[in-house]
């Protein structure tokens, strides 16, 4: 027994031994004598260094070819790329073109479905605030027949349901796609080799009610040719209801940036008009009101609140097809096709018009006038010198206009038939080439029209 346990001992030391000696030599093989090194490769150390770490670089280099002057979104630049893909748009739920484009940042808020008061019916895009005709809309990296003189491209035209990917160049490139891209391109990329049938549907509502989406898309598609060709077709119907302002409490009124007050347009009624004294007979008034109580002239007090009237969401049905094929002869050589078809019924809803401070001339003897504001648009100062006050008519010729009979009777009176009058303005005892005033200007008249 004592003998078995000294081999044993004996045996454990002797490996020990040799595991303690293989070490040393294990580390002795994998060095190597920087200096030997340099007669092998006939490199420095640092030469090796740097062109080892140039050679990674070059490992680390891809360049991706998506079909367009867009360079791919993951190499490095100095203008940046905004990629948003399918699922993303699945995500939002969108339903226009122009409302994916909202999302990204540098995109500012254009015509669109949002829109009401000055849409047309189309839909643009505004890249950094430069304007919707400062920017490029490509379809698969090609140009698209504009909506309008101004070269802009309605977005309505994009079939989105075979949207694969919208790439976003937000810096100017006007170098390579001409001076229409100084706020830069919109890509949009389809699904190229679309095999199958896809059918969707949705229908949003809001919180309210209102608001209410429909939307309904069928794409189908096939490959040829073992896959040398493709051929696909899309249909697509969309139809929204309108939200008005004036269903939400937050836009209920029109309320003022820095107080925080309602305000409203002066296009209102009571009408308002230019041309008048103030009652004191002190000073001229600007733009000012009829007061109904007392049928004077006084600074503006009751505005006309016009948001009601307008939405938030323009209410649109669209019919929209698309359909595109394309055949690779040969390596580098390909044909293809594609077309379009697009049918937009846009409802644009707006407030009551008005008369925008149109020029009027106003009858002294119309019954309709009320007698103070007679005598403050008689006693209105047409003279511009801070030092000569000329009223448009002296009280005795306003009264006797008053009661005028018609344009026949001399004492007729009548706001707005003109005349010039030469006048030493500045007082510089000097009557100069066109100095002097209109003595009886015509009154700027602001009514809003009621339904």
């Amino acid at each position: 027994m004592t003998n078995s346990f000294r081999k044993s001992l004996l045996a454990t030391t002797f490996i020990t031994g040799v595991s303690l000696l293989a070490v040393p030599a294990l580390a002795q093989d994998t060095s190597v004598d920087p200096q030997d090194a340099e007669r092998q490769t006939g490199r420095t150390t640092q030469e090796s260094v740097q062109q080892d770490a140039a050679q990674e670089g070059r490992e680390g280099e891809e360049i991706v070819v998506t079909g367009t002057l867009i360079r791919n979104p993951n190499l490095s630049r100095a203008s940046p790329v905004n990629v948003t893909t399918a699922d993303e748009v699945e995500l939002l739920q969108a339903n226009l073109a122009e409302e994916v484009l909202r999302e990204i940042p540098g995109v500012v808020p254009s015509i669109g479905s949002a829109v009401n008061n000055g849409n047309g019916g189309a839909s643009y895009v505004n890249l950094r605030g430069l304007g919707s005709n400062r920017n490029v809309v490509l379809l698969d990296s090609t140009r698209i027949v504009p909506a309008d003189l101004l070269g802009r491209v309605d977005l309505n035209n994009i079939p989105l349901a075979l949207v694969e990917r919208v790439d976003v160049l937000t810096g100017g490139a006007s170098t390579t796609y001409g001076a229409d891209a100084i706020g830069g391109v919109v890509n949009f990329i389809t699904k190229r080799n679309f095999a199958g049938i896809d059918v969707s549907a949705s229908e949003q509502i809001t919180e309210r009610g209102d608001g209410n989406v429909f939307r309904v898309d069928m794409v189908v598609g096939a490959n040829f040719e073992d896959g040398r060709g493709n051929a696909v077709f899309g249909i697509g119907y969309q139809e929204a209801d309108a939200v008005f302002q004036g269903g939400r409490d937050v836009s209920l009124t029109t309320i003022e940036t820095f107080g925080g007050t309602a305000l409203g347009s002066g296009t209102s009624v009571p009408s308002r008009f230019s041309g008048a004294r103030n009652a004191a007979g002190t000073a001229n008034l600007g733009t000012s009101q009829i007061d109904p109580a007392t049928g004077g002239i006084v600074p503006t007090f009751a505005t006309f609140n016009f948001n009601p009237f307008n939405v938030f969401q323009t209410p649109f049905e669209r019919f929209n097809m698309y359909g595109a094929a394309n055949y690779e002869v040969a390596e580098g050589i390909e044909f293809f096709t594609r077309g379009l078809f697009s049918k937009n019924t846009v409802d644009t809803i707006i407030a009551p018009s008005g008369a925008f401070g149109i020029g009027v001339n106003i009858s002294l003897n119309n019954p309709f006038l009320p007698a103070a504001a007679r005598s403050q648009f008689c006693a209105f100062d047409v003279n511009p010198s801070a030092t000569v006050y000329t009223p448009r008519f002296t009280a005795a010729e306003c009264a006797a206009a008053a009661t005028a009979a018609g344009p026949g009777d001399p004492n007729y009176r009548e706001i707005g038939t003109g005349g010039f009058v030469a006048f030493d303005v500045n007082g510089n005892g000097t009557v100069e080439a066109g100095e002097g005033y209109n003595r009886n200007p015509q009154s700027a008249l602001f009514r809003q029209h009621r339904l």
